[in-house]
């Protein structure tokens, strides 16, 4: 585990800017942030494309499913700041190949051009999938003996999965929300030291205010963050404890 926790900004500086756009993920790293996470869904036209949502309505004027949707018709959703949906290949070019993306599958279906953009880019060692579903990284490892995996976790449930398939999916990472440690109290530190004995990152959503991020900052391996310049000055502080 790094001396402090690598910080990762949360669908880019959404505190700022419109959120998983190429904007926001530059300004993270400009203002201090290790890597990005992004979300991705496959257009209707095949493309993977970085949204969160399933939809266009909550960031946009325009109400688009995603899935049904065609490159061309979601990039009418105006997003702000002169940004529209960017594809995962947009972004793998932008981005330098030190900071680290962490890519939420949204869909089982996107995993394979996921997959095969990280290999075209060359970015095996700078880039994680992560998703919820687990049925998305058996897919991912299916395709790739060598990507790196993250299995995003809501419940205890989920997470013991993770530790039981942390072998055969050859896991790189476990990703708790932060409500989730702070729920089990004194258990969280067993829960990741149980995570740590596996040889699993712990990379932590989403961490927005000071005082939580240096509670965790010598416990996890990345914390994620919607406000990079905040919960940087915090992990970048001399004396830390």
């Amino acid at each position: 585990m790094p001396s402090r926790p690598l910080l990762i900004g949360h669908r880019g500086y959404p505190a700022k800017f419109p959120e998983n756009t190429l904007l926001s993920f530059l300004a993270a790293l400009y203002y201090g942030a290790d890597g990005v996470e992004l979300d991705v869904w496959l257009s209707g036209d095949g493309y993977p494309v970085v949204i969160h949502d399933e939809d266009t309505g909550r960031v946009s004027s325009v109400r688009l499913e995603v899935k049904k949707s065609t490159l061309r018709e979601l990039r009418s959703a105006y997003l702000g700041a002169g940004q529209v949906i960017p594809t995962l290949g947009e972004v793998f070019k932008l981005l330098p190949k030190s900071a680290l993306v962490l890519v939420e599958v949204k869909d089982v279906d996107v995993v394979e051009e996921a997959v095969r953009l990280v290999r075209e880019h060359g970015r095996e060692e700078s880039t994680v999938l992560i998703s919820f579903m687990p049925e998305a990284l058996e897919k991912a490892r299916s395709l790739s003996e060598s990507i790196r995996l993250g299995l995003n976790v809501d419940s205890l449930d989920k997470a013991g999965w993770g530790f039981e398939k942390k072998g055969e999916l050859a896991l790189y990472s476990l990703n708790p929300p932060v409500e989730g440690l702070e729920a089990l109290g004194e258990k969280a530190v067993r829960y990741l030291s149980r995570a740590r004995e596996l040889g699993l990152k712990i990379f932590l959503w989403t961490v927005n205010d000071a005082e939580t991020a240096l509670k965790y900052s010598r416990l996890v391996d990345a914390i994620m963050t919607d406000n990079v310049e905040a919960i940087r000055e915090v992990l970048h502080r001399p004396g830390r404890e």
